[in-house]
């Protein structure tokens, strides 16, 4: 199996730096743009299905990746993105912020120090869900010589590629957040450990 998996394109509150989370918001045109110049250079890989967060941004990000193609796109709750509960929508831009400056540069920079906001989701249960998927997707006999395009979002996805490593809590980030529309590729043959072969490719 090999997986191609992606963060979906800018949006507009990605723009302005404010936290989306589980807020469903549509990419903006340069959005589209990245997405659309991606598909083009993968357009020689032969997806057979794709797998996507059921939020906008990331279903449209795999839409126009896969343009022009026969491949079905499943839905999956645990590639959403994780919960910012009551600071969803706020602005964590220095000149206008609207969350604290610590929890935001906890999140961030200090991810071991990080405490979900009320109604918010931990850093544990989006590396669970994305871990359970991850090891889901690798077990499944049918899916073994198949090629899958995955469309999820900046924290999803780096708790879908620590699943796969040693990593402590506080390198959670591994460099930093993924850009918009990069890709990370994995391979993984049922019964063994996946292999993460490329990471955070930008094709634009």
């Amino acid at each position: 199996m090999k997986m191609y998996i992606i963060r979906h394109g800018q949006t507009p509150w990605n723009a302005h730096k404010c936290l989306q989370g589980r807020s469903d918001v549509d990419l903006n045109e340069n959005g589209i743009y990245l997405a659309e110049l991606t598909g083009k250079a993968l357009r020689d890989v032969t997806f057979d299905m794709a797998f996507t967060s059921p939020l906008i941004r990331a279903k449209h990000t795999a839409q126009c990746i896969l343009a022009g193609r026969e491949v079905p796109i499943i839905e999956d709750e645990r590639l959403i993105e994780i919960s910012f509960g009551i600071y969803e929508g706020c602005c964590y831009a220095e000149e206008n912020r609207q969350v604290p400056q610590q929890w935001i540069e906890n999140f961030f920079h200090a991810p071991q120090d990080y405490v979900a906001a009320p109604g918010g989701e931990s850093l544990d249960d989006v590396e669970k869900r994305t871990r359970d998927f991850m090891e889901d997707i690798c077990s499944r006999k049918e899916l073994q010589d198949k090629t899958i395009l995955v469309s999820t979002h900046g924290c999803a996805l780096r708790g879908l590629l620590n699943s796969i490593r040693e990593s402590n809590r506080e390198d959670y980030w591994h460099g930093g957040v993924s850009k918009n529309c990069a890709v990370s590729i994995v391979t993984c043959n049922r019964g063994e450990k996946p292999v993460l072969v490329e990471e955070n490719h930008i094709y634009y």
